[in-house]
């Protein structure tokens, strides 16, 4: 048998080795990466990407362009799914996103490369009332505390995911495809179009396209009677013009549950709703909601 000084030192020898291991084990791990995927999505759209991670991972967070990318599982084996909103307005080129992925005692990091392309949005001339485009100093007023109202709300991304199944089209009707048309009315060049016209009927019932929390219902200068429902994870739509509002602010709201009626009321010269989406603050073509089959499947997404 050992003497126990020997003993005592053999043991610390042995137990200095296996924490350096493990120690080396943590540090490569945090390390891992693998080839960016490359994505390239035009001005307006949705990039999907999908992660395959351990069982034991908690959870995955991607940052990109400054905007912090929350990720949710969707199914066993785990699987994580993160949205990526591309504003009208993005600037055209690649960039980086960078995913760290963590469970306990561990930590990995991946890349994707982002290449945004110029969606060379057409130009639109109207015109209009005189008073609806050259404010007084009082309609003014008014228009920029309902725009710093509408920061604030889109400025909300800690809300859980409310919703489970697709997004649907709030109304059968006439799509304009105005989205991120650049503007020039009468004579003056505005801002582009943040959503799309869809024509119907005067009174034409308007669903929530999918299930979340009632975060505006009033009428506002240039929107009209407006909805802006908060689906979770900084997703947000928005339904303008109507004629009605059938729901509260605080309301939860299901998928395909009545929101109001379709009208005229705010700048617009006819019956029609103006739907909209804003995905981490970023303006986005809410038809890509529909295309995509958000968090049904991974169609314009990768796995890593």
């Amino acid at each position: 048998m050992l003497k126990s000084p020997i003993k005592s030192a053999l043991l610390v020898l042995f137990m200095t080795g296996i924490i350096g291991l493990c120690t080396s084990w943590m540090v490569l791990a945090e390390e891992v990466s693998v080839d960016p995927q490359t994505f390239q999505v035009r001005q307006g759209e949705i990039v999907e990407i999908v992660l395959s991670v351990p069982s034991h991972a908690t959870s995955a967070e991607g940052t990109w362009r400054g905007k912090n990318i929350q990720f949710f599982k969707i199914q066993n084996p785990p699987t994580l799914l993160g949205l990526v909103g591309v504003d009208l307005d993005s600037k055209v080129g690649a960039s980086s996103l960078k995913v760290t992925i963590v469970a306990p005692q561990w930590k990995e990091n991946r890349k994707f490369i982002i290449e945004i392309v110029d969606a060379s949005f057409p130009v639109q001339t109207l015109q209009l009332p005189r008073n609806m485009v050259d404010l007084d100093a009082d309609t003014l007023n008014r228009v920029r505390k309902e725009a710093k109202h509408l920061r604030t709300l889109f400025a909300q991304t800690n809300t859980p995911r409310a919703w489970t199944d697709n997004f649907i089209v709030p109304l059968k009707g006439k799509i304009s495809g105005a989205f991120g048309r650049r503007r020039i009315i009468n004579g003056q060049k505005k801002n582009p179009h943040t959503g799309e016209d869809i024509s119907a009927p005067q009174g034409a019932e308007v669903q929530a396209s999918n299930r979340g929390i009632v975060r505006l219902a009033t009428e506002q200068f240039f929107s009209g009677k407006s909805i802006l429902i908060d689906h979770g994870l900084g997703l947000f739509t928005m339904y303008f013009h109507l004629s009605e509002m059938l729901v509260k602010e605080g309301n939860t709201v299901e998928r395909g549950e009545m929101l109001g009626l379709v009208g005229s009321t705010g700048r617009a010269t006819g019956p029609h709703l103006h739907w909209g989406a804003r995905l981490n603050n970023a303006r986005v073509d809410p038809y890509e909601l529909i295309r995509m089959k958000i968090g049904a499947s991974f169609n314009g997404g990768g796995t890593q």
